[in-house]
């Protein structure tokens, strides 16, 4: 049992975010604090504040977030922020002195294998404790169908 988890909700579908939150209610000790993370990756425009655009798509993201969290009756506080994702959940988890942040892999792709993915710098770098829930079969067997074959 964790004391203080970071929940990394990332653009997967709506069952993976839940299967997310399940697993860190799960994990949590009673009276304890899970944080849910979101975070909105964006080119920098050179711009020290938000504009219209990022003001607009965190309260969209807070909003639905704390929807998701009401709806499986699961007490959290959601922060969403703009930034790198892997370095901003650090950030995050050390803020919130977490001891344990769960976050989901997904199909690698060919910009995991140039800059490395989120999980790996999360895993490698977190001062705590890292779950990861494992992309299903199915979620590969699209990027993999034909690979197998020999010929």
């Amino acid at each position: 049992m964790y004391a203080k988890i970071i929940c990394a909700i990332g653009l997967g579908s709506r069952e993976r975010a839940e299967r997310l939150l399940r697993t860190s209610q799960a994990l949590l000790t009673p009276g304890g604090e899970l944080t849910v993370v979101h975070v909105i990756e964006r080119s920098p425009s050179g711009d020290e504040s938000p504009d219209n655009w990022a003001v607009s798509v965190i309260g969209e993201a807070e909003e639905k977030l704390n929807a998701l969290c009401k709806r499986l009756g699961i007490i959290a506080s959601v922060d969403v922020r703009m930034g790198t994702a892997s370095k901003t959940l650090l950030i995050v988890a050390k803020e919130k002195k977490a001891d344990l942040v769960v976050l989901a892999t997904h199909a690698s792709d060919i910009l995991d294998r140039i800059f490395g993915s989120t999980v790996e710098y999360v895993t490698r770098h977190a001062e705590c404790s890292v779950l990861i829930d494992r992309a299903e079969k199915s979620d590969h067997s699209a990027t993999t169908k034909g690979k197998d074959k020999k010929g």
